[in-house]
């Protein structure tokens, strides 16, 4: 070691002198003491290079790149190949260059890196070396796993070399790479070159398999995957094998595989839904049904009732011909009490048993559609089908039934019929004195519609038309002077009646929260009783919608299926310009029509001179845009604001066929109309309200200003809807102590947090008030107490995990519900003050019992 010492003295002395010569002898004396001396290496490098002999200083530089192991000197030895040693590449060992390679990759120079392993790779091949030239080529694979040709390369190494697994895996790879760009064939290739290298591989016969079913060759591709079915459990791989089970026409074997996947891993359900599809589509009604019954207790389980009948629609829509399958889509539909789609279920099973002849079973189906809807203009037609081929009696007997419903109907009668129908109009000709009764029944029965669904200013129009029609009828007809009393009008020169206990008008005078129909002291046709009841039915899901298109499409969806029209159009927006909001139902085989379109027809309808009744029908005419959109005849009504009583939009059907519209549809899509634009308007307020009043919008809370204007907003809605509503105030316990403990600003950080965690559980149209500094409200419209209570339990449990930042112990919560008051003499102001007291109230006997509960007051009695 002393020599080393005196070599390198000597060699530094040396160099401060110049003398380059004696200062390399001294540095090469140091290399023949110690090999291995980095610092005499780096030296000799130095002064060669200065020399400017590159050749001999490659030899030392290439020695000090090799002694540079130590991970901390990566980068120094980085920079001594990129600067000495990389252009003279070729006179590198290839150890040496594939370390420099490595050093590239784990700076993440990737392209560099592959670079230099692939000269690495051939000095090691022209050396005899296969199996260092193997390590380079895989690491390559590595670097670039999505070059096809490396992943080949690799596998023809690892082949030569007996790395039979690495080979295979190489294979496969290159087998996904050619398949996703499209090369299907060579894609096959290269798997089958895998398989053929580890046949026991699961993952290779499984991708094997998968390219030999997208060939079509399920037989091959389920043969493959065979030996390994019995020990596995992947879905993927299940899957797959059924498929090709399934189309190499093994059913059985499918369903087993399925079935066993649906119970251990929840999966597979859109296999078995494929496998009904097969099995119904080879005439195998009975296996079908019984896979559909195994799905059904699997999601109905799950509470996805509504999933599994939207797919049985699917599969049984389009084998109309199997009986087992639409008994079973029947049952379905009874069983969930869906009585309109079971009714159109049961006329596919009546034609499709008389189709395979079997009678008893037809004359069953009809008689169910019977007891369903007895109005209904087809049954008739049906039972015409079954003379002859029933027995008599059963004929005769429901020709009787249908013969008292008022159905029987003339075999001539060809005109379309819209919705669910009563009697049939007579054939014989119609007197004077049967008309003018009819457009009286005509008139009472839509100006009871509009009373019943607050339409204050529609009644009175039509009780005027009453009046001018019919002078006099009130006194001898008590159904038209109990809607005089309703209505709160009376014509000129009729004093107003009064009774002891008058009924209370639906008008927006003064509504109620929950308001009963209009009382009737007449009869009403089956017609009118369905339309009534089908009315309410689509303004309480129009209700429910939490946005004016969901609204829209809801009203044109449900018009659209119970008039049974080809189209139904729904806009909102003034006239002569394009509607603010637009929707539209298509019948079966129709196409939406296009935006242009759809105004030229708001046009030409808004220039149709209205009925008395106000309906604008038109007709196809040479030029008309109703050839363009496949329709004979259209009817709309104009919907108006009853704010500005302006036109605001419209509700137009259409039908492809002739079609002579009713009175009773004219005013059925007025009813429906308003209510939707009613909707629509309460929607548009609120969020305006929510927007102008949003106090923080970390926290999007409503301010304490916002408060009692927001109830009022729902209150007046309610009314008018005759629907509930409850107000609920959850309270931090000792709020009040914890805001001068804690200080104000932790507090409302708290706060803020609490309600960002709380406002995913309440509903859209829900309105969360700041309360208090340690308080929320929320407005719930369409809410019960019950309702109020389950929410307030649910806000609860969320809440229970938040921890506030002062104290890792969590903080306990209190609710106060109440329900607002149904009171006669009540108005909305009225409503709202008592609601905001018992609210009051409520949270206040939560402080008095220690917090932690939740306190409901009930609604006072009347």
């Amino acid at each position: 070691m002393a020599d080393v010492n005196k070599h390198l003295e000597r060699a530094k002395k040396f160099l401060e002198k110049n003398r380059i010569e004696d200062a390399i002898d001294a540095y090469l004396a140091v290399l023949e003491e110690a090999p291995a001396h980095p610092e005499a290496t780096q030296a000799l490098g130095d002064l060669y290079a200065r020399q400017d002999q590159p050749e001999r200083a490659a030899v030392y530089y290439g020695t000090f790149f090799d002694l540079l192991i130590d991970p901390k000197e990566e980068s120094k030895a980085l920079a001594i190949y990129n600067r000495f040693l990389k252009n003279l590449s070729s006179n590198q060992p290839p150890e040496r260059i594939a370390r420099y390679a490595f050093l590239l990759q784990k700076q993440n120079r990737t392209a560099d890196a592959s670079e230099q392993y692939g000269k690495a790779a051939e000095l090691f091949t022209l050396a005899g070396r296969e199996e260092d030239a193997l390590f380079c080529w895989e690491r390559i694979a590595q670097l670039d796993p999505e070059n096809l040709s490396r992943q080949v390369k690799l596998a023809e190494m690892a082949e030569r070399g007996g790395r039979i697994a690495l080979a295979a895996r190489a294979l496969l790879r290159a087998g996904q790479l050619a398949s996703a760009s499209g090369a299907a064939d060579e894609a096959l290739r290269y798997l089958a070159r895998a398989h053929s290298l580890a046949p026991n591989e699961r993952s290779v016969a499984l991708l094997y398999g998968s390219a030999k079913l997208r060939k079509g060759d399920a037989a091959e591709a389920a043969q493959l995957l065979e030996p390994f079915a019995a020990a596995e459990s992947d879905p993927a791989f299940l899957e797959t094998f059924s498929e090709a089970l399934m189309r190499s026409g093994q059913l059985d074997r499918a369903r087993e595989i399925l079935e066993k996947l649906l119970r251990e891993k929840n999966a597979g359900l859109p296999k078995l839904f494929q496998l009904v599809e097969l099995h119904a589509a080879a005439g195998n009604g009975g296996k079908a049904v019984e896979m559909l019954a195994v799905l059904k207790r699997k999601m109905f389980a799950d509470k996805r009732h509504n999933e599994f009948a939207a797919q049985l629609d699917d599969v049984a829509g389009r084998h109309p011909q199997s009986c087992e399958i639409l008994e079973f889509w029947a049952a379905l539909y009874n069983e969930l009490n869906r009585e309109s789609k079971y009714f159109e279920i049961t006329i596919r099973l009546f034609d499709a048993y008389l189709e395979r002849g079997e009678v008893g079973k037809a004359c069953d189906a009809l008689e169910r559609l019977v007891d369903i809807d007895a109005y209904d203009y087809r049954n008739q037609e049906r039972l015409e089908r079954l003379k002859g081929k029933a027995e008599p009696a059963f004929v005769q007997r429901l020709a009787s039934r249908l013969t008292r419903s008022g159905t029987s109907i003339s075999t001539s009668e060809t005109e379309p019929q819209a919705g669910p129908r009563s009697a049939q109009e007579s054939a014989q000709p119609m007197t004077d004195e049967t008309r003018r009764t009819q457009a009286l029944e005509d008139l009472i029965v839509q100006t009871e519609i509009f009373l019943q669904y607050s339409l204050q200013s529609k009644a009175v129009d039509r009780l005027q038309k009453i009046a001018e029609m019919f002078p006099g009828e009130e006194e001898k007809n008590a159904r038209l002077k109990n809607l005089y009393q309703m209505a709160n009008w009376w014509p000129k020169g009729v004093a107003p009646k009064k009774t002891e206990a008058p009924t209370r008008a639906a008008s927006p005078a003064a509504p109620e929260i929950a308001q009963a129909s209009p009382a009737k002291t007449g009869t009403y046709n089956a017609d009118t009783l369905r339309d009534l009841a089908k009315i309410s039915e689509i303004n309480q899901k129009i209700f429910r919608q939490q946005t004016p298109r969901a609204m829209l499409n809801t009203a044109v969806n449900e018009i659209g299926e119970y008039l049974r029209v080809s189209r139904a159009l729904a806009v909102i927006g003034a006239p002569g310009r394009p509607p603010d909001l637009a929707a539209e139902y298509c019948g079966p085989n129709v196409k939406p029509a296009p935006g242009a379109q759809v105004v030229f027809l708001l046009a030409q309808v808004e220039k149709a001179e209205g009925d008395e009744l106000g309906g604008l029908v038109v007709d196809n005419t040479p030029g008309s845009v109703l050839g363009d959109l496949g329709l004979r005849t259209a009817l709309g009504v104009k919907i108006t604001d009853r704010e500005t009583q302006q036109p605001a939009g419209m509700l137009i059907v259409g039908q492809a066929e002739a079609r002579r519209w009713k009175s009773n549809e004219t005013y059925f899509l007025q009813a429906i109309g308003d209510q939707m634009l009613m909707s629509v308007s309460h929607t548009r307020l609120r969020s305006l309200v929510r927007r102008m009043g949003v106090s923080d919008e970390r926290s999007g809370l409503l301010s304490r200003s916002s408060y009692q204007s927001c109830l009022l907003t729902e209150a007046d809605r309610a009314r008018s809807q005759g629907t509930p509503l409850a107000l609920t105030i959850l309270q931090i316990d000792r709020g009040g102590e914890l805001l001068r403990q804690q200080g104000e600003s932790p507090m409302e950080r708290f706060l803020e947090q609490l309600a960002r965690s709380l406002q995913p559980i309440v509903r859209q149209n829900d309105v969360a008030v700041k309360y208090t500094s340690w308080s929320l409200a929320f407005i719930l419209p369409d809410t019960t107490l019950a309702g109020a209570k389950n929410l307030a339990d649910k806000l609860r449990r969320a809440a229970s995990g938040i921890r506030p930042p002062w104290d890792s112990t969590a903080i306990t919560l209190s609710a106060g519900i109440v329900e607002a008051a149904a009171k006669a003499d009540y108005d909305s102001e009225d409503i709202v003050t008592d609601l905001m007291n018992r609210a009051e109230t409520s949270v206040e006997e939560a402080r008095k019992r220690g917090g932690d509960t939740v306190v409901t007051v009930e609604v006072p009695k009347v």
